[in-house]
């Protein structure tokens, strides 16, 4: 069983590292999750147009809710289409982020009320403003991933980042990309992960003005020379890109060193960071302050890695734990790992 998934430095001494962590807890009913989150005690797991809800005391499921449809209470989703719904916390509320449509309920499940938008993009409110990430044009008619600030009513726009991940007919298909799936908001400034050569974070403040960047001086991850020919297995044989393989054949580049950055989460006062840099099945998450300071790392368990994806990675830090969700592929089962920085 396979999900299908779209796509400063403190003394030595403050370091540590965790090498254990707890054993991991079936998570029942759950087939192929879509996102991840951990939050007031408990655990949300979208899958397609449902969300599981369970308890972060003992990871019972609790309660589950919504499927797809045009009507209130229900998801605008298409399953065929390969791009998964979103889901975000912001004051108290779950927000659930499907086409042209923001949806919001209590921490237990209860709708509360909804919201119909008029721009298709991954949005996440930004003190009484929007912010949008999705297709954006830049320069030359050429579309980017981009960072884009909304007013309430949606009518005005202010660009804040274009990302290097060319969308409309491009000459070329570099991985791997720089990943946008994380919610960049966090008390009303903005980070980004703005580079693909470097380890640099943008932040900016909900008016999109750039208040300091973070630099760090990682070292760079050398890709291996099989990469090219697993990722052009990966497109082969996935349902969602075999139809344009050869294509996609044609322009795809590999660059030789892997992002600095893989992933990013804002919480609690502090940036969590997963690398490229492995030990065995688990990867690197560095924990750092607001304005860049190390202050731990630890080596967690993810599920399998995907070459292109638009899925979020299936991980979650809540309470300076780190949550993730990975597929015991042996049991047909997922399993919930917690790793602690101790």
């Amino acid at each position: 069983m396979k999900k299908s998934l779209i796509l400063s430095i403190v003394s030595i001494s403050l370091l540590f590292i965790n090498i254990g962590a707890s054993e991991p807890v079936e998570l029942t009913d759950l087939v192929r999750p879509s996102t991840f989150l951990v939050n007031y005690d408990k655990v949300y797991v979208l899958e397609g147009a449902t969300i599981y809800v369970y308890s972060l005391k003992d990871f019972k499921l609790l309660k589950k809710f919504g499927k797809a449809g045009e009507g209130p209470k229900e998801f605008k989703y298409n399953a065929n289409d390969g791009r998964p719904l979103s889901m975000s916390f912001f004051k108290g509320k779950l927000i659930v982020n499907s086409t042209n449509r923001m949806t919001y309920f209590d921490p237990d499940g209860n709708y509360i009320t909804e919201k119909k938008v008029t721009v298709d993009r991954l949005l996440f409110p930004v003190n009484g403003k929007f912010l949008g990430i999705g297709p954006t044009m830049g320069e030359k008619n050429k579309q980017y991933i981009g960072f884009t600030i909304y007013g309430d009513n949606f009518k005005s726009a202010d660009v804040v980042f274009l990302s290097d991940f060319e969308m409309n007919n491009p000459s070329a298909f570099v991985l791997p990309i720089t990943s946008f799936t994380y919610n960049p908001v966090y008390k009303n400034k903005i980070y980004i992960n703005s580079s693909s050569e470097k380890f640099r974070i943008k932040v900016f403040n909900n008016n999109g003005k750039e208040e300091y960047q973070i630099k760090k001086d990682y070292p760079g991850i050398k890709i291996p020379a099989s990469f090219e020919s697993e990722t052009l297995e990966f497109f082969r044989t996935h349902p969602v890109f075999k139809n344009n393989y050869e294509m996609l054949k044609k322009i795809l580049r590999i660059r030789e060193y892997y992002p600095p950055i893989r992933d990013l989460q804002i919480v609690d006062g502090h940036i969590y960071v997963i690398t490229y840099k492995r030990k065995g099945d688990l990867w690197e998450c560095i924990k750092l302050d607001l304005k860049g300071s190390e202050k731990g790392k630890t080596f967690v368990a993810l599920d399998e890695y995907e070459y292109f994806s638009f899925y979020p990675i299936l991980y979650s830090v809540y309470n300076g734990k780190v949550y993730s969700l990975v597929e015991d592929e042996d049991d047909e089962v997922w399993k919930i790992h917690v790793t602690d920085f101790k």
